[in-house]
């Protein structure tokens, strides 16, 4: 029986280990949090900070693969040697890079990947300089850390990049900001031989910088798709990944930017950033697939052999996160949130609750996946359902 460690035990780590108890392996845990969601639903979890070489070589010894649940993991000395002595999917190196924007965006520039114009500037005299001169509108960024939004700033006009205020401590990645069409993502899934499938590509759509709602298949014509899909395995490729990796893509007009994508027809698309693991908006692969972005990567874990997921029919897949607004907006206490609206819409196919102890707004807490003949209509029901949802009472 084959041990798979999964550093983290958020929501994405106790759905890949549900998986993978489903191939027969034996799954482990490390997480720092004895209150997150696999700590509370499986049995084997070692608590202990990120910087505890004496634990995680105790884990490491334990487990005959170990992968990662975020990005987020610190790369300490303790996984650094965990890294050198257990087989680590995807490899430090591929965690190292989407660790840190900087060094991503080099890595797309060197390896001809398409990306918006950018430049890096460390501490606060340098990235003082580069706000000064770099051409309107601009985005900035921390190089590292913050997510669904954190640690950026849109940055439209003279008076707003002479209000920005910046570290000494800091690197800070500035980018031009594109006028966007829509915003998508591809999965691939690439084994230890180098054979990679990919999950077609999902249309994405955010309120304030969260994720809102997961279209499959996207509303994009059949040639942009197969070239979004074909720039996302050669990013898996360039950085020899052994697991899942998604790559975030922004799409525009065509010739509308100074930066330089790839053009397909009338639209052109860019890289936005990868994650190295399993990705909110492939929760939808959970239903709207042959297979599901935990199942396949499991089998990558595994050695089992790949198959290309497929989509299961002609419908349109939504899958919606559902935020701690809901428990707040329904007075619902975590054990006690109200889902009898379930039973008003049949086209609603899964509602999954992640378990964390603490509901708070835009803090994600769960999904739910429903579908549609139409993508329109598909995206209408499922606002509907989280609606309905929030005008619930618990009481």
């Amino acid at each position: 029986m084959t041990t798979v460690g999964i550093l983290g035990g958020g929501q994405l780590g106790s759905m890949l280990g549900t998986a993978l108890l489903d191939l027969g392996a034996e799954v482990r845990f490390y997480e720092p949090d004895p209150d997150a969601p696999a700590a509370r639903r499986f049995r084997d979890v070692t608590q202990a900070p990120w910087t505890d070489e004496k634990a995680l070589a105790q884990f490491a010894a334990r487990c005959d693969v170990v992968t990662y649940e975020m990005e987020h993991v610190e790369i300490s000395e303790g996984l650094r040697a965990l890294a050198d002595t257990t087989r680590l999917c995807p490899s430090l190196r591929v965690l190292a890079t989407a660790q840190d924007r900087a060094l991503e965006k080099a890595h797309l520039a060197a390896n001809a990947l398409p990306h918006a114009s950018f430049e890096v500037a460390r501490g606060k005299a340098e990235a003082a300089r580069v706000a000064a001169q770099f051409p309107l509108p601009f985005i900035v960024k921390t190089a590292r850390g913050g997510y669904d939004g954190k640690g950026q700033s849109f940055v439209k006009d003279a008076d707003g990049a002479r209000a920005l205020t910046f570290d000494d401590d800091t690197v800070y990645v500035f980018e031009e900001a594109l006028d966007l069409v829509l915003e998508v993502s591809c999965i691939v899934g690439r084994d230890a031989a180098g054979a990679a499938v990919v999950f077609p590509t999902f249309e994405n759509v955010h309120a304030e910088h969260i994720l809102d709602v997961t279209l499959v298949p996207a509303r994009l014509p059949s040639a942009l798709r197969a070239a979004l899909e074909d720039t996302a395995r050669r990013m898996a490729d360039s950085l020899d990944v052994v697991g899942l990796l998604t790559v975030e893509f922004f799409v525009t007009k065509a010739g509308s930017s100074r930066s330089r994508g790839v053009p397909v027809g009338e639209l052109e698309f860019f890289v936005n950033e990868i994650a190295p693991r399993p990705h909110n908006s492939g929760h939808v692969t959970r239903k709207a697939c042959s297979l599901s972005q935990f199942e396949l990567l499991a089998r990558i874990l595994l050695g089992v052999p790949l198959t290309k997921p497929e989509l299961l029919g002609p419908a349109t897949y939504v899958m919606g996160n559902l935020l701690g607004d809901v428990w707040l907006d329904q007075s619902a206490a975590l054990e006690d949130l109200d889902l009898r609206a379930v039973a008003n819409f049949p086209d609603v196919d899964e509602v999954v609750l992640y378990g964390k102890r603490e509901a708070r707004r835009r803090r994600k807490m769960g999904h739910f996946i429903c579908h549609a003949p139409a993508p329109e209509t598909a995206v209408a029901r499922a606002r509907a359902f989280r609606e309905a949802l929030r005008r619930t009472s618990s009481t």
